[in-house]
């Protein structure tokens, strides 16, 4: 009678008493090793219909989908997202909206990119914004997010800024980018930092 594996990962093992068959033994050592390595597939419907019936997912099985390069693992219910996805690379923010007047893109330029971590999505934030005037204790907007950058609900940080006080930063549902610092600031800030600046689950 065919036996299992040393290692109890369930593969099956042909007994000497078991009758000859090379192609029931080959396949089924070949279906015990693919269902626990990294499968392959070209997309995630390229992978539901071949993991199917007889070949349906079990918990624990990983794949790896090439239009998303995205890692995969199987809950037992579900695929779940294993690594990061770059899904927007860094990009410029003069290309993801229009600035407000008297302010621009400083050194570094400030930039935006979204990623998707372990299935939850997150928007980072880098660079800086050079400011000609900005009035201490006001809320100012400085830049305005175009549709499908803009989080559905306001978020704020605490940033640096070149007067050495810390800044106040939000990003509105609206699109906008707006700042504050203190009074004690004074009118002299000429570049906020947006570096640390990050949103999780955006549009929740």
């Amino acid at each position: 009678m065919a036996g299992t594996d040393d290692y109890g990962q369930g593969v099956t093992v042909a007994a000497l008493t078991d009758a000859p068959n090379a192609e029931t033994l080959a396949r089924n050592i070949a279906n015990a090793i693919v269902q626990r390595s990294v499968m392959r597939f070209a997309s995630a419907s390229a992978r539901s219909a071949a993991l199917t019936g007889a070949t349906a997912p079990v918990e624990g099985m990983v794949s790896w989908l090439q239009d998303v390069n995205g890692l995969y693992y199987y809950d037992g219910s579900a695929w779940q997202l294993m690594n990061v996805i770059e899904t927007m690379a860094w990009t410029n923010l003069s290309s993801l909206g229009s600035y407000a007047g008297g302010f621009s893109a400083s050194t570094p330029p400030p930039r935006m990119r979204k990623l998707s971590m372990l299935g939850t999505e997150v928007w980072e934030y880098e660079g800086a914004i050079a400011i000609s005037s900005l009035a201490a204790a006001a809320t100012t907007t400085m830049f305005t997010f175009s549709a499908g950058h803009r989080p559905a609900s306001g978020r704020g940080f605490m940033t640096y800024n070149s007067s050495h006080y810390g800044s106040r930063v939000t990003v509105g549902s609206s699109g906008t980018l707006t700042a504050s610092v203190p009074t004690e600031a004074g009118s002299g800030v000429s570049k906020i930092w947006l570096d640390g600046m990050r949103i999780t689950n955006p549009t929740a």
